[in-house]
């Protein structure tokens, strides 16, 4: 008996992407012919690049266990993508797939690419899904840890906490409990540090009456000892005169 698996897996698959996927199904025969070559069908992929709308954000992952009544799923080696964005975590498990509005939590060695030239790592994260697109990524460790180059300086800033929030609409990352930014040689310590990633504008605040917020300014490298002063610029010579 021909193999079925294949189309079974595209009328599956349509619920969950809407219609950006239902027209892989409709595209299938209702009675495919036979392959030439039985021994060489492979069985279909799981859970790979399902788009959920166009414009909206895409998953990838090695393997997948969906169940499409609760639009529930658990991934392993899961790839999430919005445009330039990307989450990448050794597993994933999923609510309200193939809905406007879902929530992924995902476990291990968790990577987020935050544009421009952004990125956080942690043990744990969580994605919150809005209108079909990410809207918030919420990282945390023991520390979570974020990273940016400044694409017009080249100027490291770097942080941690053990919960950073990313929110993607408002290109900030938020950093709280213990919180920490240097930015080059200058320091940044207090209860919660946000920072805007497009601006790379840095506010430290502090609400308890205990906390307070410590900032280090280095100052600028002074020259080396024994060196030569600078020479003062050379007066304008009088009119009339030849210098």
């Amino acid at each position: 008996m021909p193999s079925l698996r294949l189309r079974t897996r595209l009328l599956l698959l349509a619920p969950l992407c809407g219609a950006g996927m239902a027209y892989a199904a409709q595209s299938t025969p209702a009675h495919p012919r036979p392959p030439a070559h039985p021994a060489a069908v492979h069985p279909a992929p799981t859970a790979r690049s399902l788009a959920l709308g166009q414009g909206s954000y895409t998953f990838d992952a090695a393997s997948s266990e969906v169940d499409y009544k609760l639009h529930t799923g658990s991934f392993k080696q899961i790839t999430i993508a919005q445009g330039k964005i990307t989450v990448q975590a050794d597993g994933a498990n999923a609510t309200g797939l193939g809905r406007p509005s879902g929530q992924w939590t995902l476990q291990g060695n968790v990577r987020v690419h935050a544009p421009p030239r952004g990125s956080l790592t942690s043990d744990k994260a969580v994605v919150d899904v809005a209108h079909n697109r990410i809207a918030r990524v919420t990282v945390t460790g023991n520390p979570a840890q974020f990273t940016q180059q400044s694409p017009t300086t080249g100027r490291i800033t770097r942080g941690h906490a053990d919960r950073i929030v990313y929110d993607v609409g408002a290109g900030t990352v938020q950093l709280s409990q213990n919180a920490y930014v240097a930015v080059g040689r200058d320091q940044f310590s207090s209860p919660t540090v946000l920072y805007n990633i497009n601006t790379e504008r840095i506010e430290a605040t502090s609400q308890g009456t205990g906390e307070r917020v410590q900032i280090t300014i280095a100052p600028q490298s002074a020259p080396g000892k024994g060196a030569a002063p600078p020479k003062a610029p050379a007066s304008p010579a009088p009119p009339g005169r030849s210098s």
